[in-house]
């Protein structure tokens, strides 16, 4: 099947383009009810009360280590302390590691009983965990 010449009509873009022949907004400004509304209140500023801060519950107490041991000198967070909080299973704690990798970035790997993260980042790991709830010792911070 062959297409038809004429199918191909060229738009000439040389002359002026014609006014538009229809414009929706013409009416809007002629229309007596929008000219007699009342003017637009003005915005009142006002801070909201500020929240008293409710002391979070501690989730427990998790134990911070850097290794470097057989690791060809890479520096790795550990983080242990599992046995000692109630209700906790290798399910909530895989879901903690990737979690931990997911928000810092990094990766990792757990244990039943310990989460792995790759690289010097005590401080950031401390923060994340006492955000989640958790109560942090050991290795808190940067290398001296």
């Amino acid at each position: 099947m062959s297409r038809q010449k004429d199918s191909h009509k060229k738009v000439e873009v040389s002359r002026a383009a014609a006014p538009l022949q229809h414009n929706p907004f013409a009416l809007l400004g002629e229309m007596d009810a929008l000219k007699n509304l009342a003017p637009a209140p003005e915005p009142v500023n006002v801070a909201p009360p500020p929240k008293a801060e409710e002391p979070k519950k501690s989730r427990g107490r998790l134990v911070l280590r850097r290794e470097t041991k057989d690791r060809g000198g890479k520096v790795v967070v550990v983080i242990s302390g599992f046995s000692e909080l109630p209700g906790v299973n290798a399910v909530m704690i895989g879901n903690l590691a990737k979690d931990l990798k997911g928000k810092l970035g990094c990766g990792g790997s757990f244990d039943r009983q310990e989460i792995v993260l790759q690289g010097d980042r005590c401080a950031d790991v401390t923060a994340v965990l006492q955000s989640l709830g958790f109560r942090v010792a050991g290795v808190t911070g940067a290398v001296p």
